[in-house]
């Protein structure tokens, strides 16, 4: 720009318009005359120029006013002007500075002074149009950026719900009701359970949480989730025995828990690891064969008594490949709620840095267990998001809840096809 754009000058002395069209021109620059303010406006209005070299006394438009004037438009580059004045005073300076000139000389000038000015005006000049430059580039790499993340948000968003779709219904079956609780700490989370029946008296059920956040630990939560609900050993190793039984300790929590060990072992590429419990309920009676792997202690609720922490601990799944899991088993009656949560819940904490805790959550459970299940779950929501001060978590949090019901209930249900 400064190299194709001339100067103009403006200047109502013969003079020196032409003293300074001689030396400018032998310079090399291009030169633009104007005999006042207003005829320079209107030049400048119909040509780029990058340097004006205006008078300040001139009649009509001033000086300091064709500067106000070139200040206020709206160039798509800096004009850079030099007013040349006999004032001398400090506060004629600082009006010709909030006028918006960037240089002065005083008449009567040298042209070797004038020289050295506009050789600073081209550096400053040059400078900004290289800033100006950078900055493009800079925004358009901004840009680029912006509809890449907007993509991925966009994706995420796609994959968040493809994930929640994996989530089970609120719904009843073998005689039990479930319902949960679900809230990422992004826009996808590692934590995902499920319940789906095995053979004609048995459903299994698990809450799994694998270890970090985002995308990875979204991926490998829905690959373990697939991985569970269709290993082929399921119907396999279940069989119909003499006494009307149709569940096979081989596929036993712990063997479940051993499967997916070996399977999911951490690598260097993939260096998630996941916390799971996996149980088998009876309908008939009620008994459940229960596997910890390292997951929050699963909360039972009976419908009379005390609150209790069901399991045994364990190792989470991925971290060894020869890590034993044990079982254990246990009863839920009709009435029972029997909790499965990940530790985003107990470990969610308010303002003060305090954690929500175990204690707190069995408190919490345990005072409401006259609440139906979506009334229990919505204020479950509602009570962490109260704590913690926010609706935005620094963990996944899940909590899926299994509820026995009576055998009259059971019978309405299995008749109106639940």
């Amino acid at each position: 720009m400064i190299e194709s754009a001339p100067i103009l000058i403006a200047d109502d002395d013969e003079g020196i318009r032409n003293l300074l069209i001689e030396g400018l021109s032998a310079w090399g620059y291009q030169v633009l005359v104007a005999k006042d303010g207003e005829e320079a406006w209107e030049i400048l209005k119909s040509i780029p120029v990058w340097l004006v070299i205006s008078d300040w006394m001139m009649p009509g438009m001033d000086g300091p006013e064709l500067c106000r004037r070139i200040r206020s438009a709206s160039f798509p580059f800096y004009v850079y002007v030099i007013l040349l004045t006999a004032k001398s005073q400090k506060d004629d300076l600082l009006q010709g500075m909030a006028a918006g000139a960037d240089d002065f000389m005083n008449k009567p000038f040298g042209m070797a002074e004038l020289r050295a000015r506009i050789s600073a005006a081209e550096r400053i000049l040059r400078l900004e149009r290289s800033l100006e430059e950078k900055n493009a580039k800079l925004q358009e790499v901004n840009d680029q950026l912006q509809r890449a993340n907007d993509m991925i948000n966009k994706d995420m968003e796609a994959a968040a719900w493809i994930q929640q779709s994996l989530l089970p219904n609120p719904g009843t079956i073998y005689g039990l009701n479930f319902d949960s609780l679900f809230i990422p700490c992004s826009v996808v989370g590692g934590d995902i359970f499920n319940y789906f029946p095995v053979g004609k008296h048995h459903l299994a059920f698990y809450s799994l949480d694998v270890s970090g956040h985002g995308i990875p630990a979204a991926m490998l939560s829905v690959t373990v989730n697939k991985t569970i609900t269709t290993m082929p050993f399921h119907e396999a190793r279940f069989f119909s025995g003499s006494d009307g039984s149709d569940f096979n300790r081989s596929i036993s929590p712990a063997s479940m828990a051993r499967e997916l060990n070996l399977l999911f072992q951490r690598t260097e590429t993939v260096e998630q690891y996941f916390t799971m419990v996996y149980g088998i309920v009876d309908r008939r009676n009620g008994n459940i064969i229960l596997t910890q792997a390292g997951h929050p202690y699963p909360i039972l609720v009976p419908a009379q008594g005390e609150a209790r922490l069901l399991g045994s601990g364990g190792l989470p799944v991925g971290l060894l490949p020869d890590a034993e899991f044990t079982e254990d088993l246990y009863r839920i009656e009709p009435g029972d709620r029997l909790f499965l949560y990940s530790d985003g819940i107990t470990d969610c904490t308010n303002e003060k840095g305090e954690r929500f805790s175990q204690e707190k959550l069995v408190n919490f459970l345990s005072a409401n267990r006259d609440c139906s299940l979506n009334r229990l779950i919505r204020k479950m929501g509602e009570e962490l998001m109260h704590f913690h001060g926010s609706h935005s978590f620094d963990d996944d949090v899940s909590l899926m809840v299994m509820e026995r019901i009576g055998d009259e209930r059971i019978n309405n249900t299995e008749r109106l096809g639940g």
